[in-house]
Formats: structure tokens, sequence, C-alpha cells
């Protein structure tokens, strides 16, 4: 990805999150996904061509897919456009997305707080080991089962859950986050579990289009 397939695609991104229910109409899974091949459709036109033929229900869960699938690219674009970034050469490897100062290497995992977690989510945006551990203990299954270091990006709104997938697109404030994790990762305590270790990277909303990031370790 450049910066101008950065911007059409961010753009595509942003139309599209306003066009699909906020929380998955069914959970995910293989079968639903193998009815396009999702991950050589490029362009929100593309896709909505691609989806025509579908159910409302499928339409809806592979707008979801792609779009989250989608914003995990621009995430890892806007990591190695800093210095001493590189993303892997091999886009199969699933070990991981980007390496950080030629050492650090990690899998890009955009989330949310879990459910369970939600009524103590400022305790959690402070001390967030549980939801890792809950995170690796709980990942999907199915094809995409794999145990590696993991830069979690945590996307929380406190003015209302629904507003998180529109968090995924808060661009800005992930770029200064990435800039500030990649700049000090040798000076952030990351978190250390499962034989791996995970990065923590919280992008937050207070109200309506104020956004903050909090990094866990600094």
């Amino acid at each position: 990805m450049d910066a101008a397939s950065f911007e059409s695609l961010s753009s595509d991104l942003r139309a599209l999150v306003t066009t699909i229910p906020l929380r998955w109409g069914q959970i995910q899974n293989n079968r639903t996904d193998d009815k396009i091949n999702m991950f050589q459709i490029d362009s929100y036109a593309e896709l909505e061509r691609r989806i025509s033929q579908l159910n409302p229900d499928d339409q809806n869960y592979l707008k979801r897919r792609w779009y989250l699938w989608k914003c995990s690219q621009c995430d890892e674009y806007l990591l190695y456009c800093n210095n001493k970034v590189e993303k892997n050469p091999n886009q199969y490897d699933k070990l991981y997305d980007v390496e950080i100062h030629n050492y650090y290497r990690f899998d890009i995992k955009g989330t949310v707080i879990p459910q369970g977690m939600r009524q103590q989510a400022k305790n959690v945006i402070e001390h967030p080991e549980k939801m890792i551990d809950f995170y690796y203990d709980r990942q999907s299954y199915g094809r995409r089962y794999d145990i590696q270091n993991r830069l979690f990006i945590v996307h929380h709104s406190f003015y209302n859950e629904d507003r998180e997938m529109l968090l995924r697109c808060a661009w800005k404030t992930k770029c200064d986050a990435y800039s500030f994790f990649c700049n000090n990762i040798e000076k952030i305590k990351l978190y250390k579990t499962h034989g791996v270790i995970a990065g923590i990277i919280f992008i937050l909303e207070y109200s309506i289009g104020e956004t903050e990031y909090k990094i866990y370790g600094f």
C-alpha cells in the first residue's frame, strides 16, 4: 500500500461503515467466508458487485468482514510508514505483519473490550492483562488459529458502544499512537503471556469525535 492507495481505501471504509450493522449478525464462520474470495477484492464498489446476489444477512456479514480486514491493512500501513518498521514481505506468513527495529515482530489484531469486561472498562484500560489472556485463550479457531506475538489495537467508546466500528477509522489518532509506539518501543513494557509478547494500544473516545490513545506499559 502507498499513500494514494491508503487515501482511496480509507475513504471507502468511511463510506462503508455507515451502511452495515455495527454488531455481528452471525458468528464469524468459514461457511459464509467461502461464498466469495474476499481477499481478492480491493474496493468497496467491487465488493458490492461480488455480493449483490447473496441474501441480506450474508451481505452484511461479508461487508463487515471486509471492512475489518481492510482496516487492519490500513493499520499495518500506518505502522510501517514509521522509521525502522518493515512489513512482512510474505503476505501469507501468519507469524507476523510488521517488524519494528529489526527485532520486535507482531501480528496486528484490531479488537474491542470483551462484553463481560465492559462495565470495568476503566480498570481494563489500566490493567489489560486479563483481557489479553482472554483473547489468547478464546481466539477464533477454524483456519485462523495461531499463537504469535501480537500488537492489539483496542477500540473503546465511553460515549456509545456502537461507535467502536467507527473508531477503526480514527486514522489521525492511530497515526500518532503508532508513531509513538514504534519510536519508544524499547521503553515500553510489553506483556508476556502464553510464551509470546503482546503490545496494547487503546484508541479511546470519550465524546463524539474526540479520540485519544493510551499505550500499555508506558
